[in-house]
Parts: C-alpha cells; structure tokens; sequence
C-alpha cells in the first residue's frame, strides 16, 4: 500500500500544482484498509491556507445520496412509502398527477434540471416555482439530472414525518455512523474550506448552492458539509451491506436496490435509485459490473465498488475561486483509473 499511498499523493499534488483544485482531502478503502491523505491549500483568497485532513467542505450535490436518497430508503425499509407511490399523495399541491417517487430518485420524471428563479426571494414563492413547472421531456423518456427533484424529495420526507431534514439527517444517519463533523449549516466556520467569490467576499460556512439557501441552508438536493474521514464510515457502511459497528443501519435490501441501473441519461449513464451507475458511467474503464458513484458541483466524488470491495472519496473546492473552471471531472477520472490499475488490475 505505500507504493500506492505515493503514487496517489503525487498525482493529487499534481491537482494541485495544474489548478484542478486549491486542495483536497482524500481516501481509498479496499478490503478494510484505508488510505487518506490531504493535499494543497484549504483556501486561496483572502488569504491562502494550508489544507488539513479534518478540513470541512461543502458536498453540494453529494447531500442527495448521503441524505435524502438515504431517509427515503429508510422510509421504504419501514413500509412508510412506496416507490410507485405518486409524490401527489403526500404534497397535494404539486402539479403533476403522473410522476412517482422512483421517478425523482432516477431523474426520469420530465422536470427540468433547473428553473429559472432569480425573482424569487422566498423559500414559498420557490415552492409555488417547482411544484407547478411543467415537464421539459416526456416522463420516462430518459434521465435528465434535477435539482428540482431532489428538492421535492426533500419537501416530501419532511411532510410525511413531520420533521426537518437536518434533524432526520442527524437522528437516522449522523449520530448512528458518529460522522459528528458531518452537518446542515456547521458552526465551525474556520475549519470549512471556502468557495466561490461572491461580491465582495467568499463563500465559506454556509452553503455554496443559492436554491438552498432559500431552504435556510437545509434542502434535499445539497447543503450538507462533512470531512473525509466522515464520509468513510458512510462508504464503508455500504460496502458492509449496511451494518456500522455491528448494528444494521440500512437494509442489506435497500443497498441492493440503489445499485440497480434503471434510466439512461443524456451522457449515455445509468441512473439507479439515486446515484449513478458505475460500470457505464465515463469514470474509469476498470469498474465493476457493481459499482455506483455521486458527484457534487463544488468538487468532490463519492464512488463505491462492491464488485472489489473499493470507495474512492475526493473532497476539494474546485470552485475557490470560481466555478470557471472544468478540470476536475477528467482529473478524476485519471486518479480513479490510476487507483484501479494499481489495487485491481496488476494484482490480477
């Protein structure tokens, strides 16, 4: 492992060093080893700052596997909710009397990726937005990626238990893993890494996404922040089919199911419950036929490998300073391979 521990650290640094991120912190686990490391810098402007592994990032888009993907799967565990069940039973004012739960979680429901709402100053003007939009696609036509969807989601996991996300977030996933730096709206603002450039100063401690922001931070589509080694006790309890320290978390039933591939979108990637399929995705050519992985918008990848009993987990603010800048998604895709090639295919 230490031959791969320095060539990892190397090609990281080499992110660094070509721009792809300020920083990142990072791990690999297979076969219950780990491997996690920090490279680069926490923050560039105002001042720069070296990175530390307890570093907090912003997982945008990563909050919809983590969060909602997971407090839906509980709520079918328990036989709350049904996955053909219409999301018209449960917010009555939504619009569409077609389109099911499964439907958002594939993102093959028709709704736009997004809406335009830059007139919108309220969380309930937003809600009135999203619930009444009309379909861009035919449902089920294929896959189309929506915020919108997971926003939904979130809406409607908060009416059916009668609680709020972050409190569910904690109560069923946070506390029961001990990922205790994982949080909706952290109170330790130094330690996050900051974002984007906005006015005058940069985003840090509150949540990058602006739709959740009309949530107060809290939606179903992003605003959770959370450290590497948080995060690897999520990857390892899917790897664990569900169990954490001995106690089953989520079914065994539950895990199987995200790793069923169901729609295909835009990119010609498979959508299962809630993430991406991995085999078919454009990641890496060595993934196995069981493999399902997550992005998020503000520079971090989720990817975990039944089939060779791998995660890969990269957190950075690829967007500090800007989002204008794309390099993130390819880099990955080299460091994954890199990982594969060295862990799985020359020890075949």
């Amino acid at each position: 492992m230490n031959d791969l521990c320095n060539i990892i650290q190397n090609k990281m640094n080499e992110g660094v060093s070509d721009n792809v991120f300020p920083g990142s912190t990072y791990a690999i686990i297979h076969k219950g080893n780990i491997i996690m490391d920090v490279v680069g810098y926490k923050s560039l402007y105002p001042i720069k700052e070296e990175n530390r592994i307890d570093t907090i990032y912003d997982l945008a888009s990563l909050t919809k596997v983590l969060v909602t993907n997971t407090l839906i799967g509980k709520l079918l565990e328990d036989k709350i909710i049904d996955l053909d069940d219409l999301v018209k039973k449960y917010i009555k004012e939504f619009k569409h009397d077609d389109i099911t739960i499964k439907d958002l979680l594939t993102h093959s429901s028709g709704l736009p990726a997004n809406v335009n709402w830059m007139h919108i100053k309220t969380r309930e003007e937003y809600l009135d937005l999203i619930l009444n939009v009309e379909k861009v696609i035919p449902r089920h036509s294929k896959a189309l990626y929506s915020d919108i969807g997971f926003i939904i989601l979130g809406i409607l996991i908060e009416r059916i238990t009668n609680e709020s996300l972050d409190n569910l977030a904690n109560k069923h996933i946070f506390k029961k893993l001990e990922m205790y730096e994982t949080t909706y709206n952290p109170i330790e603002i130094e330690r996050c890494a900051p974002t984007e450039l906005e006015g005058e100063t940069y985003v840090k401690g509150y949540v990058h996404d602006r739709k959740a922001r009309l949530f107060n931070g809290v939606a179903g589509h992003a605003g959770v922040f959370s450290t590497v080694s948080d995060l690897i006790k999520f990857a390892q309890l899917i790897l664990n089919e569900g169990v954490y320290k001995g106690n089953q978390i989520i079914s065994k039933e539950i895990i199987e199911l995200w790793y069923q591939p169901t729609f295909i979108d835009d990119t010609e990637r498979y959508r299962t419950i809630g993430w991406i399929e991995g085999k078919r995705s454009t990641v890496c050519d060595y993934i196995s036929s069981k493999a399902m992985y997550h992005q998020g918008f503000t520079g971090n990848r989720l990817l975990i490998d039944k089939g060779n009993d791998l995660a890969i987990i990269i957190l950075s603010n690829r967007v500090h300073p800007t989002r204008n800048n794309n390099a993130f998604g390819e880099f990955f895709g080299e460091v994954t391979t890199l990982i594969y090639e060295n862990l799985i295919v020359n020890n075949h």
